[in-house]
């Protein structure tokens, strides 16, 4: 079959009436985009509706009934299916949603790039070009935090949204590839290619396509974990450059540039209402990498920050007023790289503990390899050692907050599930553990236990200082166990916690998901009369059972509805997801959410 394209010579009539064509097919690309919103808004509205039902229908099953189930077994296993991991190579290259998702709307915009361009290759070029820019409000809307519709909509958290940003990235910038070779062609095969190429239409072109590929290549996920900053660096440079290049490369494109560029300042308006600037106490926790710091909340204020869904979180950043105390005082160049770098670090932090009575937020952290938390940890190490209690004051931006946990389900005992099992590992606890507190406060009742991880029996003391709080190493349906080696009681000691005796051989295990890490059976912590939190000593190592942890919540009646949530490192969450999987395929009601800040 012949190539159906040629270079056309077209009067002025014709090439206006190509240019509505054109900006005719665009306004299609953009307003189309509603339709799937739309239909996501009236499938969880159906949704909420049939589960309400539900809920309230107590009579003996019906034919009816049992249909409906089967049905809704089907479409659960469907949405599982499509949650699982894309893998090639041994690299994650997102949910299986995502893929289906973005080949069809990627389908939809070629449908659109191609019809109606009859016989004319500039009018196919330039469809590519202008349908992939009419999406371009949207990408950025879907990396909104504060200011974003569709979340609003869909009651989802811009961690979600985002996931589909970066799928209608890649489906704009493949359209935009083809934009720029089918263009490259017409200049070639003209014999036009070094006249073009200096012309500042062209050089704005590929500026554009340059930055775009910069940002595809630097948002890789080996390379995200090689430097995440350079990664967020490069795609806040280029987010708010790209705009104002593409406005003098195509005059017809400036229209959705100002709307991108609009919605992208406006949400760093509604971040800067959100955010405050507060002096806050850092510390370090003994015997541990972790960081603690709280935050004292203004008065004017605290309506906003305290009145948060338990799992919500908040972004830390350093002022310029209070940089100076993080520096490093040995390097000068790694203090002016540090001063670049903090205008552009905003680390999220859980909040895990909320005082309503001082009006304070408690956030705990670990340090990792990054800048921020390693100058975190770096200050709280220096100030801990100063006998100067201001000398552990430290100004910061603290904004927010955020989170997925205010469009949960209702998770307390008589509402949409009956059992509720929440795992954690390490630091992972401060979603889980204020989750705890406010189902076991909504109703006592609740059949809900947690299980926590962590390395050392001094990580979990931050837990368990404050005196209001319920008392989480005496509730026997909460779990701790130690997963560290056997260096670790002496670690614990340093963290002012004690190693005793104890027994239960029987101890679930679970798996912190390290590489070749083993996991180690150990008692759960407990806290004696005196205050002191006790370890239990260490019985058998062995390789991680999170089979036995799920077994256990879903041997129960085969009609119970489940609710499992889990934060910790990635390969907890894959081995939480795998055995939880056996049972959705068995047809097991189940709501699952892992929390998580890195994609």
């Amino acid at each position: 079959m012949d190539w159906p394209y040629q270079f056309l010579d077209l009067s002025q009539a014709e090439k206006h009436a190509r240019r509505q064509s054109l900006d005719r097919y665009a306004l299609y690309a953009q307003l189309s985009a509603l339709i799937p919103i739309g239909l996501v808004w009236l499938y969880q509205t159906l949704n909420k509706s049939s589960s309400s039902r539900k809920r309230d229908y107590t009579a003996v099953p019906s034919s009816d009934s049992f249909n409906t189930r089967k049905q809704s077994n089907w479409w659960s296993k469907l949405r599982w299916w499509l949650g699982e991991d894309v893998v090639a190579f041994e690299e994650v290259l997102g949910q299986r949603d995502q893929w289906v998702g973005g080949i069809t709307w990627a389908a939809w915009l070629l449908i659109l790039c191609v019809a109606g361009t009859s016989r004319d290759y500039m009018h196919l070029t330039k469809r590519f070009g202008i349908i992939a820019v009419s999406q371009y409000p949207l990408q950025y809307m879907l990396t909104l935090k504060s200011f974003n519709p569709v979340s609003w909509t869909l009651k989802l958290s811009h961690e979600e949204t985002n996931r589909w940003h970066r799928v209608l990235a890649r489906v704009t910038t493949f359209l935009l590839s083809l934009h720029t070779l089918f263009y490259y062609n017409y200049f070639i095969q003209n014999h036009i290619l070094l006249a073009k190429i200096q012309s500042p239409v062209v050089i704005y072109g590929m500026l554009s396509f340059f930055g775009l590929n910069l940002m595809i290549t630097t948002a890789l996920r080996p390379l995200r974990k090689l430097s995440y900053r350079v990664f967020f660096v490069t795609h806040v440079l280029i987010a708010l450059g790209l705009p104002v290049v593409l406005w003098f490369h195509a005059a017809s494109s400036r229209k959705y540039m100002l709307e991108a560029l609009g919605v992208f300042l406006v949400d760093i308006g509604f971040r800067k209402r959100d955010t405050i600037t507060v002096e806050t106490t850092i510390s370090a926790i003994p015997g541990t990498s972790l960081i603690k710091i709280q935050v004292p909340v203004p008065r004017q204020r605290q309506n906003h920050f305290l009145r948060v869904a338990p799992g919500a979180h908040v972004y830390v950043n350093v002022p310029p007023a209070t940089r100076s105390a993080f520096r490093r005082k040995d390097v000068k160049a790694a203090n002016d790289a540090a001063e670049v770098l903090f205008e552009f670090m905003f680390n999220p932090f859980t909040i895990a503990h909320v005082d309503q009575d001082s009006g304070a937020l408690t956030l705990v952290a670990r340090q990792r390899a990054g800048p921020m938390t390693t100058a975190l940890a770096r200050f709280a190490s220096s100030s801990s050692s100063s006998p100067s209690a201001q000398e552990k004051q430290a100004l910061l931006n603290i904004e927010g907050p955020y989170g997925a946990a205010k469009h949960f389900p209702s998770l307390s005992l008589g509402s949409e599930f009956d059992r509720i099992l929440l795992i954690a590992g390490g630091v992972g606890a401060t979603f889980t553990i204020p989750l705890y507190r406010a189902i076991v406060a909504e109703n006592p009742e609740t059949k809900v236990e947690m299980v926590w991880a962590v390395r050392t029996a001094g990580e979990a003391t931050w837990a368990v200082t404050e005196n209001d709080a319920r008392d989480i190493l005496n509730d026997p349906n909460v779990h701790i166990y130690l997963t560290g080696n056997n260096g670790s009681a002496q670690e614990s000691a340093a963290g002012g916690v004690s190693s005793g005796v104890g027994s239960g051989e029987n101890s679930p295990l679970i798996n912190l998901g390290g590489d070749g890490a083993v996991a180690v059976e150990m008692n759960t912590l407990r806290r004696t009369a005196d205050g002191r939190v006790v370890a239990g000593k260490e019985h058998h190592r062995r390789r991680p059972d999170l089979k036995k942890v799920v077994d256990e919540v879903f041997g129960h009646e085969p009609e119970e509805r489940v609710a499992i949530l889990v934060c910790g490192p990635a390969k907890m969450g894959k081995q939480v997801r795998k055995q939880v999987g056996r049972y959705v395929r068995q047809g097991r009601e189940v709501w699952f959410h892992n929390e998580g800040f890195g994609f």
